[in-house]
């Protein structure tokens, strides 16, 4: 009898954990917004997240959502759900962790691009190695969005409007883009920030994906900012401050790009502050909201805290512009 009752206890959670995956679904594709965003971070198809919702739905008993032309909308029954979901899922993350002795106070595993790793942090690494020489830190870089809640990354910091449900964050800074040169190009093309003709001068667009609304090409920044430019058949491509540090023309960039450049003097702004564009997006340190913070992950949120404070001053004094 006993034997009995023990093989209906595990049936009954062995029901019950199969509807995690339909869950996991749910809290993706209500966190991501579409089906084929949620099956794209989850690795799998867009049919198999739509089956494992429909499961869920036969075994709650209620419609998650309403399938329309115009494609599938959350109920209010769903949305209503969707923060403690990821909560709920951050918790479990957290707790594999823990039991996988990942973090254990000393260890911080964080995600970011490309981009962001070569031309802002690695810079700066040194000093927090130097403050924390205890602390190991895993640094994973790619373009991919890494998922805190399934995957084991502690921290990740991201270029968008904000952190999104059911995430924290610390803001570090915006977006920011202008005209760059090399300073014998602008002197002898009488760059400065009185200049509104760029008839005769060699244009060029640091052509980087990104997914920034804010990100302009060359005929778009004349108008907006009062300038000539002849016909203007198009700004030539350039995939690197090569060009411009070559002194073969003026190309707009980011200010993480050009910040190093222009500290040295090899590059400058020679519109200064007129024609400085500031993003809506913006760079954040992100982590999921339920995840309590070890002693790794609060130092870095201090340490970056500090290096963002440190950037800003130096680059409103470069720009002439308050960026803080």
């Amino acid at each position: 009898m006993a034997g009995d009752t023990c093989a209906e206890l595990i049936r009954a959670s062995l029901v019950k954990l199969s509807h995690l995956n339909g869950l996991r679904a749910l809290e993706a594709t209500l966190r991501r917004g579409t089906f084929s965003a949620a099956a794209e971070e989850l690795g799998v198809t867009v049919a198999a997240i739509g089956q494992q919702l429909r499961v869920l739905e036969d075994y709650l008993g209620i419609r998650l959502f309403d399938r329309l032309p115009s494609g599938a909308k959350p109920t209010p029954e769903a949305r209503e759900a969707a923060e403690r979901l990821t909560a709920g899922f951050a918790q479990l993350e957290d707790a594999m962790a823990g039991l996988r002795g990942v973090r254990d106070g000393r260890t911080l595993s964080i995600s970011l691009t490309y981009h962001y790793l070569d031309h802002w942090l690695s810079p700066r690494l040194p000093r927090l190695y130097a403050m924390h020489s205890d602390m190991e830190i895993r640094i994973s870089a790619s373009d991919r969005i890494v998922d805190l809640l399934s995957e084991n990354v502690d921290m990740a910091i991201r270029f968008s409007r904000d952190a999104g449900p059911g995430y924290r964050a610390i803001e570090l800074f915006h977006g920011c883009y202008f005209p760059v040169c090399t300073p014998d190009f602008a002197a002898a093309h009488a760059l400065t920030p009185d200049c509104r003709d760029l008839s005769d001068v060699p244009l060029f667009v640091l052509y980087d994906a990104t997914t920034d609304p804010d990100w302009d090409d060359w005929p778009a920044w004349i108008k907006e900012f009062g300038m000539t430019a002849g016909d203007m058949p198009g700004a030539r491509r350039t995939t690197g401050q090569l060009t411009a540090l070559s002194g073969l023309g003026l190309v707009i960039t980011g200010l993480t790009e050009a910040f190093n450049d222009l500290r040295s003097g090899r590059l400058v702004a020679p519109f200064g502050s007129r024609v400085v564009r500031r993003s809506t997006y913006k760079y954040l340190l992100v982590w999921p909201a339920a995840r309590r913070l070890n002693r790794a992950m609060q130092a870095f949120c201090d340490w970056i805290s500090g290096e963002r404070d440190r950037y800003l001053n130096e680059a409103s004094e470069l720009l002439g512009l308050e960026l803080i």
